[in-house]
């Protein structure tokens, strides 16, 4: 992503609304945007040069990157079907360390389970995961 895209979707951000599941049951009321969540999808060439295939980019509100930047929540998206389901880690089976897990392919649009993927938000320095934290030199 170069700086003009990231400047224009910075832009646009206040006409966006949070795409995370609020809650067990649909609800009709929309949660503004604050910010976005930028999964780079790709491979590495070698130890230095690294390639993004696609970037996921996910538009969240101020409660949802607050849950995700905290230790309490981990976040399971589907970015197949862009599907997400949030787990309370106080009450959950599993020990889970991640703030995101990402998921290609889900009960809700998949009969196969086809990969995990997970980021971690204590990386952020080496692995930005929020637009707003991103400088234009870290974008170019």
């Amino acid at each position: 992503m170069d700086a003009i895209d990231k400047l224009g979707l910075l832009a646009n951000l206040q006409g966006e609304s949070c795409e995370l599941n609020h809650g067990p049951e649909p609800r009709r009321e929309k949660h503004p945007a604050v910010d976005y969540i930028i999964q780079p999808f790709g491979y590495n060439v070698n130890e230095i040069e690294e390639v993004s295939v696609r970037e996921m980019l996910v538009p969240v509100c101020a409660e949802c990157a607050e849950a995700l930047q905290g230790d309490e929540w981990t976040l399971f998206y589907c970015f197949e079907c862009c599907s997400s389901h949030w787990i309370y880690r106080a009450f959950a089976r599993n020990r889970y360390r991640h703030h995101i897990l990402w998921l290609k392919g889900c009960p809700e649009c998949a009969s196969e389970f086809a990969g995990l993927y997970f980021s971690d938000l204590k990386s952020i320095v080496e692995v930005p995961h929020f637009m707003t934290r991103l400088t234009i030199a870290e974008v170019a």
